[in-house]
């Protein structure tokens, strides 16, 4: 639901991810199965051409790979980051042409490259394009294979996955099953998570089908690159495709060519593919130490902006490595919370890589700064360019302004979402397991985030060479592990709550398999401030009415309700406090019954300590109640914090509420059936911490005995006390007040047991003490029934329950 997915079908479609479209959805694709089939039974060479990143090298891959499997005679060709760049270049068209090359078919590449194409005709080659990025003005003269420009149902295929839809098509038009297409899904499904691709729709299909067809690890280079990055097949997961192998495919790339990884997963060689694959770890730890080396001197270079605060950082230096500076631009940006651009000067010539932010069009942003570009391409979040060294001031200034045009002066980046909200006896591996159904995990279906409300952080241990650390949060009665990757400290102290944002997972190591929390964000709980903690429950003239009335009559009990209805009744997670914070954060109306309000409110920090959870603009409010209070005050209220002896008084108040919230248990059989009268929904959020809580202030307010102590004390210091001097008195500690119907029942122990009279007319009470001799307090009817009372209502607590 808070991913969009509104109805039970589309939650059912998204679970299942076997959405599929067939290749002959593309608009043009038989033109161009026939035109690399007419090449292949000629017998002309055919060259894959491709690009250095992982999606182009899993590309390049998986159209080699079919061609070979047709009898094509095949090769690849993917240009040099560094001297050559991205896409086709005039330079590399004519070295293929000479080299004997029929046919050239880019892969991830080409659809913007017009001019490149023509010269391709000129020198007598054939060519195909198949890409996914962003089209340009003109489209290339030739067969094009492109999820936009064909019309295909699912736009957001990467090009790998466009790739492999081809290969389908040739298989097909040489009479091969589909059945044969599986084994191209394990490369689709890492270029697929390593282009950051979002996984919707066809994407997660093609992602879950590929994870489980590399856990097969069939492929020999694929079961080489899980070797060599510690990865037990069984336990791969999408999330292993973008932080573990992804970036060693790319660090050839980055750091060298990307050749290396195009020959492992073309290999049949274990032992070839084994070399491969320690060759890519070792340019991965060196692409690790260049970026550490890039990052600092990009800050240092940010640092010296004239605007501390631009809308898009645009920074340059003289020798960093260009196969970094998208990496490093992608720090910069997720830091700073705006688009960043850096850039490698080389010379008289630069390459530069951006990297964008939610909600901003970042190759808009470019094109329409491009006046001061060689050349540039990409996508929303993602784009390469050239550019003269003395036009990067001026390119600055013009992707500044159509950064602005677009996110405004101020953009915000949105907060961490947050997907469900935990208490610690949620934290357990079934519901890890659970999770993971909504796998596979990547852009905008981002791993699931769990607040961890008012919790504790103790036994802070560091590992991973001081750079990680491990720790222990206290939820509720339940604790729970934690691991927190890039961060060892926190700001707060064992006895300070926290708000902590965490993924839960589950983990496999050394053959076990438990759940674990993988920390995102922590939030101090801040201190509320006493004044405001606590709203009045009413005015000193209700105060007094109700007072009186208790007084004078006993407890007061509203008429009985009629049922009207039957809610329909839901026993939730008993996680207690954090159930209350997702009810709050649902948005919706609702009145969460408590066994004492004040004592309750006061512990969840008033209003403000529950405004952090709050989704609607209804206030939140506390609510001792009376039979006479005027339900239109409540008429408002998003959140009513009330308790049972309020609902006692006046059942009917609960009748406008669409969801009934216990969050302690009821104290009678009679309260519980009134909770549940009506129309909508009743929640059961309490577990055992809810029901000590409900045993100790079923002992303190039947028993009597210590807040009658507490009254004297309070009594003995004052003197002679009245108006509203003795109300302050009976109503007690100003952050957890005493209702007028409490109050008055202590009163009429006092005075039935000789302890201090009431005196003087209801507009002019005064209250002293008679006696300062221990009472026995058993001679007073009203504290004898309250015990009594008391007893019944601690044994049904302690009943089992369904």
């Amino acid at each position: 639901m808070r991913r969009g997915i509104s109805t039970v079908d589309a939650g059912r479609a998204f679970l299942a991810a076997d959405e599929s479209h067939d290749p002959s959805e593309f608009d043009g694709i038989d033109e161009v199965v026939r035109t690399v089939m007419e090449a292949v039974e000629a017998g002309r060479r055919i060259t894959v051409y491709g690009d250095f990143d992982a999606d182009g090298v899993c590309s390049t891959s998986v159209m080699v790979g079919v061609l070979r499997e047709l009898g094509a005679d095949a090769d690849w060709f993917i240009p040099d980051r560094i001297s050559e760049g991205y896409g086709l270049n005039p330079e590399a068209i004519r070295m293929l042409a000479a080299r004997g090359t029929g046919l050239i078919i880019t892969v991830d590449c080409g659809v913007t490259a017009a001019d490149e194409v023509d010269l391709a005709h000129e020198l007598g080659l054939g060519i195909v394009v198949t890409d996914h990025h962003q089209p340009g003005e003109r489209l290339p003269d030739c067969p094009v294979l492109h999820p936009e420009v064909c019309g295909y149902p699912f736009k957001e295929l990467c090009g790998t996955a466009v790739a492999a839809k081809l290969a389908s098509a040739l298989r097909r038009s040489r009479g091969i099953g589909v059945e044969a297409d599986e084994k191209d899904l394990d490369l689709v499904a890492l270029a697929t998570v390593t282009d950051v691709m979002p996984l919707l729709g066809e994407n997660r299909r093609l992602v879950k089908e590929g994870v489980r067809v590399a856990r097969r690890a069939r492929r020999v280079g694929m079961r080489a690159l899980m070797a060599a990055s510690k990865i037990n097949p069984a336990s791969l997961s999408s999330e292993d495709f973008g932080f573990r192998l992804g970036p060693r495919i790319n660090a050839a790339g980055r750091m060298y060519r990307a050749d290396a990884g195009v020959e492992l997963f073309l290999a049949d060689s274990q032992e070839r593919a084994e070399a491969i694959g320690e060759e890519l770890g070792r340019a991965n730890l060196e692409r690790r130490r260049v970026e550490r080396e890039v990052g600092t001197a990009a800050e240092a270079a940010r640092r010296e902006l004239e605007d501390p605060h631009p809308s898009a950082l645009v920074v340059a230096g003289e020798g960093w490595h260009p196969g970094v500076v998208g990496i490093v631009a992608a720090t910069l940006a997720r830091r700073h919370g705006v688009p960043a651009v850096v850039i490698a000067i080389d010379g008289d010539s630069a390459r530069g890589s951006a990297r964008g932010v939610p909600g901003l069009d970042l190759y808009r942003a470019i094109s329409d700064s491009s006046g001061h570009l060689r050349g540039f391409g990409g996508h929303r979040a993602a784009a390469g360019l050239q550019i003269d060294p003395a036009n990067i001031d001026a390119f600055r200034t013009d992707l500044a302004a159509a950064v602005t045009a677009q996110l405004g002066d101020d953009p915000q980046l949105p907060p961490p979402g947050v997907d469900i909200i935990l208490g610690g006896s949620d934290i357990g591996l079934e519901l890890a397991e659970e999770l993971e159904k909504l796998a596979p995990f990547g852009k905008e279906n981002p791993p699931i985030s769990a607040l961890l409300p008012s919790s504790r952080i103790n036994d802070v241990q560091e590992m991973g060479e001081g750079k990680h650390c491990r720790f222990t949060v206290q939820s509720g009665t339940h604790r729970a592990k934690v691991v927190s990757f890039n961060r060892t400290s926190f700001g707060v102290n064992d006895s300070q709550d926290v708000d902590l944002l965490a993924e839960l997972t589950v983990n496999h190591w050394n053959g076990s398999i438990e759940p674990q929390l993988r920390l995102l964000e922590v939030w101090p709980v801040s201190e509320p401030e006493p004044s405001g903690l606590l709203l009045e429950c009413c005015g000193s003239d209700e105060w007094w009415q109700r007072f009186e009335t208790a007084f004078s009559e006993g407890p007061a009990k509203g008429e009985a309700v009629k049922a009207a209805g039957t809610r329909t009744t839901y026993a939730a997670r008993g996680a207690g406090f954090a159930e209350l914070a997702e009810l709050v954060s649902s948005g919706c109306r609702a009145v969460v019954i408590t066994a004492d309000a004040s004592r309750r409110w006061r512990k969840f920090g008033g209003a403000e300590g529950l405004e952090r959870f709050r989704a609607g603009s209804n206030p939140l409010v506390w609510w001792q109640g009376s039979p006479e209070a005027g339900l239109a005050t409540l008429a408002d209220s998003g959140v009513l914090i009330t308790e049972w002896s309020a609902v006692e008084a006046n059942p009917a108040m609960l009748g406008d509420f669409e969801v009934v919230a216990v969050l302690d248990p009821a104290p009678s059989a009679e309260l519980e059936r009134i909770a549940g009268t009506g129309s909508g929904l009743l929640l059961h959020l309490g577990g055992p911490e809810e029901l000590n809580f409900a045993l100790a202030a079923a002992e303190y307010r039947h028993g009597l005995k210590a807040p009658l102590r507490e009254l004297y004390r309070r009594l003995s210091d004052a003197g002679e006390s009245d108006g509203d001097e003795l109300m302050r008195i009976l109503s007690g500690d100003a952050e957890s007040p005493a209702s007028p119907e409490f109050a008055a029942l202590m009163c009429r122990v006092f005075d039935e047991a000789g302890i201090a009279h009431l005196m003087g007319e209801p507009d002019a009470r005064r209250l002293g003490i008679v006696s300062s001799k221990q009472a026995d307090l058993s001679i007073s009817p009203s504290f004898v029934a309250s015990e009594t009372l008391g007893q019944e209502v601690i044994a049904f607590l302690r009943q089992p329950k369904k």
